[in-house]
């Protein structure tokens, strides 16, 4: 087994082939994510990869995205299951988030994956919840209301206390919990924020994370006190238009199962359902 700080790009190359033979072999989209493999910092442990004979057989990530928990996915290839490999990268990446003091390990499954959801049933972690993972699929997005009283701008390092409070409020989440618009995520060039304004009034956010495989869109996110008004429509529509402005086809996004009008919002403006993940919170 190896521990690695920060992905080269041939060890980023054998887990997308490994992902690749994963996803073959049980016609699935692993969740994977890519913005935050290619740019892996070099001072930590994120990284645990299993190689037999040169060849990279099995791979588990950790994010972490807040000080609560660390995200968990991983893949084995199909003819080196069954011997413990898995097991053996969980360990090691247990034992990495109990140095860091985190408590709780999330396990991301897709719900279609036999051997995936097999192993959480064997560990017994308490069940979270499910997200969907949705595409853009139509021909153009809708367009922009000509009378939406919106104005938006590309944020920056100045703005993190502008993304951190809309996000707290327009999620529910205590202010200090929000601690992931780092200098570093902000200064990222494959990572793009857009506020959105009502005369010079930050009302709302979205995050864009770009990666060489599609653009990942999170976080869209009104003040309470703007919601309803059809804003968070906007938001959405304005970021697809400039995502396809710079070239990028493939765009794809998150949502919980029981968010109806999320769902509905997301539809509306051309995405469609792909897979169904299953998150599970393991205490450390």
């Amino acid at each position: 087994m190896y521990i690695a700080q920060g992905l080269s790009q041939e060890e980023l190359a054998a887990i997308g082939m490994l992902a690749e033979e994963c996803n073959a072999y049980e016609q699935l989209d692993l969740k994977l994510n890519w913005v935050s493999l290619q740019a892996r910092p070099k001072n930590e442990i994120n990284d645990f990869l299993y190689y037999e004979q040169g060849k990279l057989v099995g791979y588990l990530p950790i994010f972490c995205f807040n000080a609560q928990e660390a995200e968990v996915s991983g893949m084995v290839a199909p003819d080196w299951r069954r011997r413990g490999i898995f097991t053996t990268l969980l360990e090691a990446a247990r034992k990495e988030c109990q140095r860091r003091q985190l408590p709780s390990l999330l396990f991301i499954v897709e719900n279609q994956s036999a051997s995936g959801q097999a192993f959480v049933a064997a560990l017994k972690p308490q069940y979270d919840h499910s997200e969907y993972k949705m595409a853009f699929r139509s021909p153009q997005p809708p367009a922009l209301s000509a009378s939406s009283p919106l104005q938006f701008r590309q944020a920056g390092v100045d703005d993190r206390a502008i993304l951190q409070s809309i996000t707290a409020a327009a999620f529910a989440i205590p202010e200090e919990e929000v601690d992931w618009y780092s200098t570093r995520m902000l200064n990222d060039d494959r990572r793009t924020f857009y506020v959105a304004s009502i005369d010079d009034v930050a009302v709302g956010k979205i995050d864009v994370f770009n990666s060489t495989h599609d653009a990942y869109i999170a976080g869209v996110g009104v003040l309470p006190q703007y919601q309803k008004r059809g804003y968070g429509r906007q938001i959405l529509i304005y970021a697809l238009h400039e995502i396809l402005k710079s070239g990028q086809k493939n765009i794809v996004l998150e949502v919980a199962v029981e968010n109806e009008h999320a769902l509905g919002l997301y539809t509306s403006c051309g995405f469609t359902q792909l897979s169904r993940y299953d998150y599970y919170r393991l205490t450390i």
